[in-house]
């Protein structure tokens, strides 16, 4: 960041807030990466090149899109949020048209947590975690 002038630094420290980090990688080149959600939003390869084009407009661009990594949702993962939101059994059953059983089995332990419903769950959750936000913005104002 030495080369950088103080207009690109701090361009590169506020997408750093909202989890974009950017690295110059040589005098030509520049890797944009989403690390992390910050209100739910997913950008994607354009959205970030356009993003990091504004700092740095003539350099190539390297784009690395936001990978979810859904180790963290586990069993206990799922009962917090449940128990955060105030969501019951029956809510999960319909709201993601699973069946009673195999939810039992799925919070029981006895079925594995896939990939693909290890990120249903993730999203699912998230969109409660954006709403709670959202109604709170619109009560403040």
């Amino acid at each position: 960041m030495n080369n950088l002038n103080n207009e690109q630094k701090q361009s590169i420290l506020n997408y750093k807030k909202a989890g974009i980090d950017i690295e110059v990688m040589g005098e030509d080149k520049v890797k944009i990466t989403q690390s992390k959600l910050v209100n739910g939003y997913i950008l994607n390869q354009k959205q970030l090149v356009n993003r990091a084009k504004e700092i740095f407009p003539e350099y190539k661009i390297v784009p690395v899109v936001f990978s979810l990594n859904v180790n963290q949702v586990n069993i206990e993962w799922i009962e917090n949020r449940m128990k955060e939101f105030g969501i019951k059994r029956n809510d999960l059953i319909k709201q993601l048209a699973i069946d009673k059983s195999s939810l039992s089995l799925i919070l029981s332990g006895k079925r594995d947590l896939s990939k693909p419903m290890r990120a249903t769950f993730f999203f699912y959750f998230l969109t409660y975690e954006l709403n709670r936000d959202f109604r709170k913005h619109l009560n403040s104002n």
